[in-house]
This record gives structure tokens, C-alpha cells and sequence, in this order.
């Protein structure tokens, strides 16, 4: 079975991958993922007692922040016209780096 790009799961066996088809498959993207890995870290360093929740936020924030320096040191090391990154971040705004 060619599955591409598209999302999978695996069957009730756990011997092959299906197509994902829950209500959100059409709304899964990189960018998506990667801020539910952030938000999941930060939320479970609460929990564990190790962190206040002001910094998990703070902590979110300044993860972008270094991300998005770090995409624009990358775009000047691109050879071809490049239109640039664009992203939506944890405030909702969408920007190009």
C-alpha cells in the first residue's frame, strides 16, 4: 500500500499502517506537531513540580524566539531566491522569516 505523505496508523495488529482518517487529519502539519511537543514538555515539567507554570510559558516564548533567530541566520545561507519561512506562532500571528 503507497501511503505517501498523507498520516498513518497502525491496524489493530499492529502489523501494518492504515490511513489516518479522525476528524484533525486534514489539519496535521510539521508546525503543528512541533508545538504539541513544546507545550507536552512544558506542561509535564508542571507537573512534576519542577517548574512554575509562568515559566513554561516564558519558556515557550523564548523557544521561538531562538528558533526564528535561528531560521534567519539559515535563509542567508540559501544560494537560490528564496521566498523565506513562513510559520504561525504560539500567539496565532503568522510571520516569514
Amino acid at each position: 500500500v503507497d501511503i505517501g505523505l498523507a498520516p498513518v496508523q497502525p491496524t489493530d495488529d499492529g502489523l501494518t499502517l492504515v490511513p489516518y482518517t479522525g476528524s484533525d487529519a486534514g489539519e496535521l502539519t510539521v508546525g503543528g506537531e512541533l508545538n504539541k511537543i513544546a507545550a507536552n514538555v512544558a506542561l509535564g515539567r508542571n507537573t512534576a513540580g519542577v517548574h512554575w507554570r509562568s515559566d513554561a510559558n516564558e519558556s515557550l516564548k523564548l523557544g521561538e524566539a531562538i528558533s526564528i533567530g535561528i531560521l534567519r541566520e539559515q535563509r542567508a545561507c540559501y544560494n537560490e531566491v528564496f521566498g523565506g519561512f513562513s510559520l504561525t506562532k504560539f500567539d496565532g500571528t503568522t510571520i516569514t522569516v
